[in-house]
């Protein structure tokens, strides 16, 4: 074919095209989505008002809390969830709707299966409670029939941080918000109503103490034995929550630990569900009081409208909000009144009732208000007050270094302090982990590597405390001191570095301060006083430390440990290279892992300079490196840290890591070492044995393989 004829082809091929297009696709398009606009506009005005809003309210919901919804690291509780979920089968979940062990088995099941489809990443886990939060929002806004108090309810639902912080939380409680939503607003007579009554136990086993309130609801339809059995069943349901609230209690109690009273529990109650913090807490500098005083006076006018609703109208709704406002959180506090582990999260079955209360309380107005002069019919106080309390909302959830949509961290940072764990360990290492039931997270931020690192060692018998306050508490602490000791001298015998993972907060419930000077316990004080150690650095993050220290023998012997490969290479004449370990975490080394590298140093002469040593991965050495590790010995900390310290032919061991770029292709690379003073020149190196130099400046000192 002529280059002329493709030509006219391909012209009409185009004109073809452009035609079929223009006259048959396009008004083909047109209709299609002109009928799917007609069905969804039909299907959207079938609804009832009622729907309409809701799914309105949802949508607007999900926009407003899904915001940074995966920036926040998992924090202890998540990890416990995870672990939960990912550890069992879904049958055993399912079982356990049945067990008077679990706490919460119905999220757990629906999460379990959830993740099988959604995967289980940090958005993916907290999805659920996103979702769940949305509903619950939309649905205290359906208790009132009137669109502006619906406007009310739903702006101060939705805004509000501790819904926010449950709906970014992969924990129970935003599916226990839903169900204290609907069984708040739809009236008893429903069989929705009874649905979420009875399946209230399988949500949270604490369900039982709203049940308390919500029987007595329908039991005054009634004057007949109804009344006796529905009032039994509440008495029932609260009897084995108190007893539940009196074993957990009971598990919690530590010696030593000043209880509160029952008013500080109430306050910090109020200043957790309006603000968010507690009581004694500030916001933007502010005492948090003062932030709650708009909710607190909002709350007061809708429980006296609701009172004098009941009392002139013997309006149920009004009743059964009263009920579902106070019985639970009085009955939480009596029990928790006097205890320092006081946790507001059982009483959130509360918080809807308490919106749509002060919202009630929005319709509150003082009539003929003169000012200057000039008469005002009316003041709408409530409203004042509301726009108060959203304010107050917007500047808590935004608050620079406690507000959730600040950016700064407010959740434990794992995954930054994992990360830090695996760029520096090394198969020989020793990791600790505590307290222990911090271990999930351990597990979970593992994945930052594709190197498996090491089994943590912890120690379970800490998270049993000490149990009230026995007479014999120094005993127990001395029982407790050997316990540990053994247990950490058998797992770190012959290690010749061990790190502590360790979330203070949580360590410190477990393993309290030992006296009034130092406020932490027995594992971290052993981790940051030298035990015939060298401290080796780490980091701290919020919510969780990483601390290190390096032993000049192997742990419990008198050995010192030596390098697989003997090298015998003196830079500058004053420090010697004895030799390299490069040995990978796993079967290989492999891109987004590490290449762990223990260096032998002795001082053949004093060293006249702190020096820094440099760890460089190259395949074209001449050219920059392809990923490198610069510092000096032990990152700098404790006399090892510091060339200058070191005495004449003292063995000193260096263990560091080259973290290898995702991208980094397979093949055959080069590690070089070398010494650097503070202006960045490098030392002369002459070798003996087992390195071979480049440029006078550099040694090679281990050929690896990257595979895929």
């Amino acid at each position: 074919m002529k280059d002329r004829d493709i030509v006219i082809a391909l012209e009409r091929g185009y004109r073809w095209l452009l035609t079929t297009v223009r006259q048959r696709f396009i008004p083909w398009w047109h209709q299609s989505v002109l009928q799917s606009q007609v069905v969804a506009q039909s299907g959207w005005n079938g609804l009832s008002e009622q729907v309409r809003w809701f799914v309105l309210a949802y949508v607007a919901t999900i926009a407003i809390q899904a915001w940074h919804l995966g920036t926040q690291n998992l924090w202890l509780d998540e990890g416990a969830t995870w672990a939960e979920i990912t550890q069992k089968s879904t049958g055993a979940l399912a079982l356990e709707l049945l067990s008077k062990d679990a706490a919460y088995p119905l999220y757990h099941l629906l999460l379990n299966l959830w993740i099988a489809v959604a995967g289980d990443s940090e958005i993916a886990l907290r999805l659920p409670s996103l979702l769940a939060s949305a509903g619950a929002c939309a649905m205290v806004s359906l208790a009132f029939a009137r669109h502006p108090q619906r406007g009310f309810a739903w702006l101060m639902m939705s805004t509000a941080p501790v819904v926010i912080w449950y709906a970014q939380d992969a924990k129970v409680y935003a599916m226990w918000l839903l169900w204290s939503s609907v069984l708040t607003v739809v009236s008893h007579r429903s069989r929705w109503w009874w649905f979420f009554v009875l399946t209230l136990p399988f949500v949270h086993r604490l369900g039982l103490l709203m049940m308390l309130a919500l029987f007595i609801i329908p039991g005054y339809r009634y004057r007949d034995w109804r009344r006796q059995v529905l009032w039994g069943a509440a008495t029932l349901s609260g009897l084995v929550a108190i007893v539940g609230i009196a074993l957990s209690i009971r598990a919690k109690a530590i010696g030593g630990i000043p209880w509160q009273s029952p008013f500080t529990s109430l306050f910090d109650l109020l200043a957790r569900f309006l603000a968010d913090r507690r009581w004694a807490d500030s916001l933007w500098g502010v005492p948090v009081w003062v932030w709650v005083m708009p909710f607190l006076w909002l709350l007061v006018l809708g429980m006296y409208d609701a009172w004098q609703s009941v009392r002139s109208e013997n309006d149920p709704q009004a009743r059964q909000l009263l009920l579902v406002a106070s019985v639970p959180g009085l009955v939480v506090l009596a029990s928790y009144g006097m205890t320092p582990y006081f946790d507001a999260r059982y009483a959130i079955m509360v918080l809807p009732a308490w919106i749509i209360l002060m919202v009630r309380g929005t319709r509150y107005a003082i009539d003929r208000v003169v000012i200057r002069g000039k008469i005002y019919r009316y003041v709408r106080v409530g409203r004042m007050l509301l726009l108060l309390t959203v304010f107050a909302n917007v500047a808590n959830v935004f608050e620079p270094t406690r507000g959730i949509y600040s950016g700064a961290p407010v959740k434990e940072q794992w995954r930054e302090v994992v990360t830090e764990l695996a760029h520096r360990v090394t198969r020989d290492d020793l990791v600790v982990v505590h307290p222990a039931y911090a271990e999930p997270l351990y597990w979970y931020y593992a994945r930052v590597t594709r190197d498996p690192l090491p089994k943590p060692v912890v120690f379970p018998h800490f998270s049993d405390g000490f149990r009230g306050v026995s007479p014999e508490r120094t005993a127990e602490i001395e029982y407790q001191r050997r316990l540990f000791e053994a247990e950490l001298n058998q797992a770190a015998r012959g290690k010749q570095r061990a790190f502590l993972l360790i979330a203070p907060d949580h360590a410190n419930q477990v393993d309290p301060p030992i006296d009034g000077v130092n406020p932490h316990g027995r594992v971290w004080l052993y981790f940051h006083y030298p035990q015939r150690s060298w401290p080796c650095g780490g980091i701290d993050r919020y919510g969780v430390s990483l601390m290190c220290q390096s032993y000049p023998s192997a742990y419990g012997t008198n050995v010192v440990p030596q390098p697989e490969k003997v090298i015998n290479a003196v830079f500058g004449e004053q420090i010697k290279l004895r030799g390299v370990t490069v040995r990978p975490l796993g079967n290989g080394f492999r891109a987004r892992g590490t290449v762990p590298i223990q260096l032998f140093w002795e001082a053949t002469a004093v060293p006249r300079q702190d020096y820094r040593v440099f760890v460089h991965l190259c395949q074209r050495c001449n050219e920059p490196p392809l990923a490198q590790q610069d510092g000096p010995p032990l990152y700098g900390y404790g006399d090892a840290g510091r060339m200058t310290t070191w005495q004449l032919n003292d063995p000193v061991h260096d263990e560091r890591s080259i973290v290898l770029p995702a991208d980094l292709p397979a093949g055959k690379y080069a590690i070089i070492v070398g010494v650097y003073d503070m202006h960045g020149n490098r030392l002369k190196v002459i070798s003996e044995k087992g390195g071979d130099t480049a440029d006078g400046e550099r040694l090679i000192v281990e050929t690896v393989t990257v595979i895929e």
